[in-house]
């Protein structure tokens, strides 16, 4: 399992939120059976560093839900279907640390 790769999403808000972002380095994985990942939105307007648009090849944009982002066991995700642009990855760590920052 790779960092940034992106799974359908196996849950029963597959219409709502149709894909995961693998976020969690690969060593920490290997380790635990489990991935964090972020939620990527269909149909939901993007926030400015919190919820940027992702692109995910030949589906479209979507909407990482960094405010929902959790732990999956990695047994629950099935093969990736794409893999998050170096251009997209680098709006994981400012939305992450928008969500767990200090204000």
């Amino acid at each position: 399992m790779a960092q940034f790769d992106i799974y359908p999403n196996p849950g029963a808000m597959k219409l709502e939120i149709p894909y995961l972002v693998s976020v969690q380095n690969d060593h920490i994985t290997s380790k635990t059976g489990a991935t964090v990942v972020i939620p990527l939105r269909a149909n939901a307007q993007p926030v400015e560093i919190l919820a940027p648009l992702i692109e995910v090849a030949g589906q479209g944009q979507f909407v990482l839900s960094t405010d929902e982002i959790f732990a999956i066991d990695t047994a629950r995700l099935k093969a990736p279907c794409a893999v998050l642009s170096r251009i997209d990855r680098a709006k994981i760590k400012p939305a992450v640390d928008k969500v767990i920052g200090e204000y």
